[in-house]
């Protein structure tokens, strides 16, 4: 009876969990921004291993999606461009990036998260950043500034490309089919 009792316990709790977690296999970060010539596009992704985000949580710290990204896995799909990206990430100085996703929280047709973002010596807090949940994927996008970031990305190619101020950090979490 007890071992009943145990299982039913379980299969309950596994039902509650499931209704408040997706599982995540492939992360992907976007750097989106506009040039005097064009656009650009950076990425980074990852099909590492499988994470799981669980909405509502208690304990919201123990459950953050962390990016450890080093500057120089992002490909911008050239040489020049990808060269011209680390110099205004200031690789050589901080070769490291980390995206945090945290304190999720879900209504009706969106997800609300925390994002913590560390970036070329900058550190800041996005709080409610808004994921939209799209097929096979939750997607947030923060609309951010160079200044907000503390670079100089005024001009690049010997001063013959001007980069403008403003800079789109997409975040793309590809879910497990369920």
């Amino acid at each position: 009876m007890r071992i009943a009792l145990l299982l039913g316990c379980c299969y309950f709790l596994m039902g509650a969990i499931e209704k408040n977690a997706l599982v995540i296999h492939h992360k992907e970060i976007i750097v989106k921004g506009k040039t005097s010539v064009g656009s650009f596009e950076c990425s980074y992704d990852s099909q590492v291993k499988s994470d799981t985000l669980i909405f509502d949580s208690e304990y919201p710290k123990a459950h953050s999606l962390d990016f450890e990204i080093l500057v120089n896995d992002f490909g911008c799909g050239n040489f020049l461009l990808n060269n011209d990206f680390r110099k205004t990430l200031k690789a050589d100085d901080y070769p490291l990036c980390l995206v945090s996703v945290n304190q999720l929280t879900r209504d009706s047709q969106q997800i609300l998260g925390d994002i913590y973002l560390q970036m070329a010596g900058t550190e800041m807090l996005l709080e409610k950043v808004v994921f939209q949940l799209l097929e096979g994927k939750l997607q947030g996008t923060l609309h951010l500034s160079t200044e907000q970031l503390g670079l100089d990305a005024s001009s690049r190619l010997g001063g013959l490309v001007t980069v403008e101020e403003s800079i789109d950090l997409e975040i793309n979490l590809y879910l497990e089919p369920s």
